[in-house]
């Protein structure tokens, strides 16, 4: 939601999204290895890149649920896993067509909280070497000044409203929460909850941005966290804000791909 959520403002289809609060893409980061993040995916509308997601299990992806309110009604995402370049027809991408979105909670407008979101896919992925599972750390405590990467096809430069064609990557530093809710930084517009975290750079150099929701943020190899929303991007004290997955978050995912597995 980056006060614009972090999904892709630049559909030619016309879903539009305020570029000043959810993110879609990288800033300051660097394109990674093809295929070198085989849990990534894109969750597109009519082949335009919208938000990101994590592959989780061969049927479901877990992503940000702001990213349900930019597609029209009547008209279904698809996901595509395997993808480094968004505009090659590479041949280990696989495209998903989806069989229900399942948010943690109605989210409410204006509202920051409980921004992830389950997504069913109508069959299930085919894992090899480009695409693989992402698995949930057991850990959920970030302390203040950590390293974690953020990954994701959105836009590289904050005046920019089109996705990156590749998949890239960024350091970000965690910032505490009660620095976050300051009012040097957001001043409790949003509040920070303790589902939440805070991750950008001193100099707001290196940040999240609009395409990038839904993506992962992983540090030292364990995925904490998913980019969810900020002020604009790029901006030293407005860091990207990350939906944490916590206990709470992690019970209930487990307890909705339970049935899956049970099959």
């Amino acid at each position: 939601m980056r006060f614009s959520s972090w999904a892709l403002v630049s559909l030619v289809a016309g879903v539009y999204m305020s570029s000043e609060c959810f993110h879609t893409e990288i800033i300051g980061g660097r394109e990674v290895q093809p295929h070198s993040r085989p849990f990534m995916a894109s969750i597109q509308y009519r082949s335009k890149h919208i938000c990101g997601g994590v592959l989780i299990h061969p049927q479901w992806v877990l992503t940000a649920a702001h990213c349900y309110s930019w597609f029209p009604r009547g008209h279904s995402p698809t996901v595509v896993l395997g993808a480094h370049s968004l505009s090659k027809n590479e041949p280990m991408k696989q495209t998903f067509e989806i069989k229900k979105f399942i948010p943690f909670s109605r989210l409410q407008s204006g509202s920051a909280s409980h921004d992830i979101m389950l997504i069913k896919l109508r069959t299930a992925a085919e894992l090899n070497k480009n695409v693989q599972l992402l698995h949930l750390g057991s850990k959920n405590y970030l302390r203040d000044g950590t390293k974690c990467q953020v990954t994701g096809w959105g836009t590289t430069k904050p005046d920019l409203l089109t996705a990156s064609d590749t998949l890239r990557e960024v350091t970000v530093t965690i910032i505490s929460r009660k620095r976050c809710n300051s009012q040097s930084y957001y001043n409790h517009k949003p509040v920070i909850t303790k589902d939440m975290i805070c991750a950008g750079d001193a100099r707001g150099q290196k940040d999240s941005c609009k395409g990038d929701s839904g993506g992962p943020l992983i540090c030292k190899g364990i995925f904490h966290a998913l980019v969810s929303q900020g002020y604009k991007c790029g901006i030293a004290k407005k860091p990207g804000i990350y939906t944490l997955l916590t206990k709470k978050y992690q019970t209930w995912i487990k307890s909705k791909l339970a049935p899956s597995r049970a099959h």
